[in-house]
């Protein structure tokens, strides 16, 4: 291991702005892409950036994200799902620009700042013709502290966020945007092929129920659905840990060995005895502020306490609109496409996480979406769906 520190000379702190302005740059640049303002685009590359400092100066000691950089020195690894390609990313920059530990920190920020930008054009979308205090709301959602903590420092955590803010913002729409959801299958398979792998298949599934689809494209998509199972499929199993699974004992047994697997410190709860739909709730909105054993806790549970405030109001509007229609099979959203990947997303992780500061972290590769839903319902839309606008 390394000795490292957060930076070590005028050198290092002169190429981290250097990574710094250059993120800036692609940011002014990605401004129109996400139809803002460049002044908004770059307040939240800033606000971004601030909690991937702090990231930054806590994992100087030991963590996963200083590991990342410690093995990425030296001799370039062989690129290759899940953390090799964490590591070959960063050894780019550590072996080909000598970038520092706060240097590849910037690098991994610019992946997390696109995705906050994604997320919030979404949100802009879902609130256009909501009120004030609706749009207020969602402004709050996206400068929750711990989406942009997580999501920028050099690991999976902020590939995976990229991914799925981008597919958040290519379903609203496909025609125009479909290079943005290939992007998102890339690299979310890249860092987390198992979750790539059910975007993949959430994506052909919902094509297969879309209504406005023709028959003959529908038995296109079932065949491209069959070879993802063939050839996809497998790698993704054997990369889970899902291969050496032969029967519905053995998967129960898989199931429970993954669920207690990472309990080991006060942040770990025992789902094993959890009824299905207190797995879900746990694993979104816990823990509460009651159950805070230290300061990054404690913000973590103010903050599941806004979440589920949000759905809690999200959920008496469906009520109050209920003789409006919800329309899932929209004429330009792929709305099943983020439901059913969504919502398959919840279920597995929640059934196989029992420590709550890896969820905290691993549910932004879902969480997003079911925001988006929320907003959508605060006043459900129909049909007369605007376009994003900017302002």
């Amino acid at each position: 291991m390394y000795n490292l520190v957060f930076f070590d000379d005028t050198l290092d702190i002169f190429s981290t702005l250097i990574v710094f302005v250059l993120g800036s740059f692609l940011i002014y640049k990605t401004s129109n892409i996400f139809e803002t303002t460049k002044t908004r685009a770059l307040g939240l590359y800033i606000w971004h950036t601030v909690f991937s400092l702090i990231y930054a100066f806590l994992s100087v000691g030991y963590s996963d994200a200083a590991k990342f950089y410690t093995d990425s020195i030296g001799i370039m690894p062989n690129l290759d799902i899940g953390s090799p390609a964490v590591i070959y990313i960063s050894g780019i920059f550590t072996n080909g620009f000598g970038l520092s530990f706060l240097g590849v920190f910037m690098v991994f920020n610019i992946f997390g700042s696109i995705g906050l930008l994604s997320f919030e054009a979404s949100l802009r979308h879902a609130t256009v013709n909501k009120s004030s205090l609706v749009k207020f709301i969602a402004m709050l959602t996206v400068l929750l502290p711990s989406m942009s903590y997580w999501s920028g420092g050099i690991g999976k955590d902020s590939i995976a966020y990229m991914s799925t803010g981008l597919l958040l913002w290519a379903a609203i729409d496909l025609k125009k945007r479909y290079k943005f959801l290939y992007v998102s299958f890339l690299f979310m398979f890249m860092v987390r092929p198992h979750i790539g792998g059910l975007m993949i298949i959430a994506y052909f599934l919902s094509l297969l129920i879309n209504k406005n689809l023709p028959l003959i494209k529908k038995f296109f998509y079932l065949l491209v659905l069959l070879l993802v199972f063939k050839f996809i499929i497998p790698i993704v199993l054997e990369f889970a840990g899902f291969d050496e699974i032969i029967s519905i004992n053995s998967l129960k047994e898989f199931t429970n060995q993954r669920a207690t697997s990472n309990f080991y410190d006060d942040g770990s709860i025992d789902i094993g005895s959890m009824s299905f739909n207190l797995k879900l709730f746990s694993y979104i909105f816990r823990p509460l502020p009651y159950e805070a054993h230290s300061l990054l806790s404690l913000v973590s549970s103010l903050e599941n306490l806004f979440l589920l405030i949000v759905f809690i109001y999200s959920l008496f509007s469906i009520l109050k609109f209920k003789k409006k229609k919800f329309i899932l099979n929209h004429p330009k959203e792929n709305r099943w496409f983020l439901l059913i990947f969504s919502v398959f997303s919840l279920i597995l992780l929640s059934n196989v996480t029992s420590n709550l500061g890896i969820s905290a972290r691993q549910k932004w590769m879902f969480l997003p979406i079911l925001l988006y839903f929320s907003f959508l319902f605060f006043g459900i839309r129909g049909l007369k769906d605007n376009n994003v606008t900017k302002t």
